[in-house]
């Protein structure tokens, strides 16, 4: 029991901030940013496991591109964010170099968009290229 109450404890104390929070823009705004970094640091906790376990399956060469994916995964679907691009036939020819200028911190969002991952073709991991 005493498991359980520490577990919601926080959550009852914050939902009436999250609640009125929502019905503001500079609260969306913040509640938002707050998800975007969480989810940010969750990723890039466990892309530690991530580039272990590739390197061990011999695809080290696309962790990059899985962890980026995988941000952009997660973060699209948490906050409802699509990023589309402009030109996607071209990101076939490799190898290609994408360049954020780090306006701001959805980068790492478009990024992840953009790169391919073929974790079943045996041609990629010879390569060394991030498709």
């Amino acid at each position: 029991m005493s498991f359980l109450f520490c577990l919601f404890k926080p959550l009852v104390y914050l939902s009436p901030i999250i609640a009125v929070a929502w019905f503001t823009p500079t609260g969306r705004y913040y509640l938002r940013l707050g998800i975007y970094l969480n989810a940010l640091c969750v990723v890039g906790m466990s892309s530690g496991i991530i580039a272990s376990v590739m390197a061990i399956a011999g695809r080290k060469y696309d962790v990059n591109s899985v962890v980026a994916y995988t941000f952009y995964w997660i973060v699209s679907r948490a906050l409802n964010i699509t990023v589309e691009v402009e030109g996607e036939e071209h990101l076939e020819t490799r190898p290609a170099v994408l360049i954020g200028n780090h306006q701001s911190v959805l980068d790492i969002l478009w990024l992840g968009r953009c790169v391919r991952i073929r974790l079943f073709e045996k041609n990629a991991v010879e390569i060394g290229c991030y498709q």
